[in-house]
């Protein structure tokens, strides 16, 4: 019996297989490609559309909006500490070695950001997108390098005014710190693992301070008017290889996974 009513249920679908097959109009071949047609032509005219309503510029602005809140009120408790310190030390050493310090650490609050792509494991997806990861990673340098320039522009300012010291005399011992945190940072995510990147970039920023602070101690008049030169050309140093630094992370990022995570890569290999 039980035998008997597995067949009949199975001739039972067989018939409403049929009998729904039989109401199904016939397809032929030209409706089928009239179809696909169809479909690849609204897809063309979709993605047109959104190639003339979005281009590279909306997408560095819209990427603002996922810049952690935390990241903007870092940079003005730093503005903020530095303008406090520049009104207690007035004119001093330890203004000026501060002003390094706060422009070393500027770059740093950015740093979480600019790598939660690798943290967060999403660097694959990122390289199949229409905005991939190059452009994501080239959108957040930018976003973050105008907030980190902008915010070490005020902090120059602020202490200029504070101390009476010369805005060019500031930035110029600002500078150099600034672009040393900048570009190591970026040789930090580009070679680290991704769990280890942030801390080594940590331990650059606090390499750059302590050098800074041996700096005032052991050579006093470094800073002073007659080391300007030697700033200066310090600046223009780490500026070039920053620019290196910015070039290499950019390619890299456009080589796909294998150049965004080389240690990650050949550990595979």
């Amino acid at each position: 019996m039980v035998w008997m009513n597995v067949v009949d249920r199975a001739r039972m679908r067989i018939a409403l297989r049929h009998h729904y097959q039989r109401q199904v109009d016939p397809v032929g071949d030209e409706a089928i490609d009239a179809l696909v047609s169809a479909m690849v032509a609204e897809d063309s005219r979709a993605r047109g559309g959104a190639e003339s309503r979005r281009g590279f510029l909306p997408f560095v602005v819209a990427q603002a909006r996922f810049i952690p809140i935390w990241v903007w009120l870092a940079q003005v408790a730093l503005v903020a500490t530095m303008v406090l310190v520049a009104r207690l030390a007035g004119n001093g050493v330890m203004a000026r070695w501060a002003i390094g310090v706060m422009s070393a650490a500027s770059v740093l609050v950015c740093v979480p950001t600019l790598h939660s792509s690798r943290l967060h494991g999403v660097v694959e997806l990122e390289c199949s997108c229409r905005h991939n990861a190059a452009s994501v990673l080239v959108a957040r340098l930018i976003v973050l390098g105008c907030s980190a320039s902008l915010c070490l522009g005020v902090m120059v300012s602020a202490t200029s005014r504070v101390t009476g010291m010369g805005a060019l005399w500031v930035a110029l011992w600002a500078c150099p710190p600034y672009f040393l945190s900048c570009a190591g940072a970026l040789v930090m995510l580009r070679r680290c693992r991704p769990s280890s990147a942030l801390l080594a970039c940590v331990a650059w920023t606090c390499l750059c301070c302590g050098s800074l602070y041996m700096l005032s101690v052991a050579f006093p008049s470094a800073y002073g008017e007659a080391s300007l030169s030697v700033w200066a050309l310090a600046s223009l140093a780490s500026l070039a290889w920053l620019s290196r630094e910015v070039v290499l992370t950019v390619r890299a990022a456009s080589a796909g996974l294998d150049g965004l995570t080389p240690v990650v890569s050949a550990s595979f290999r």
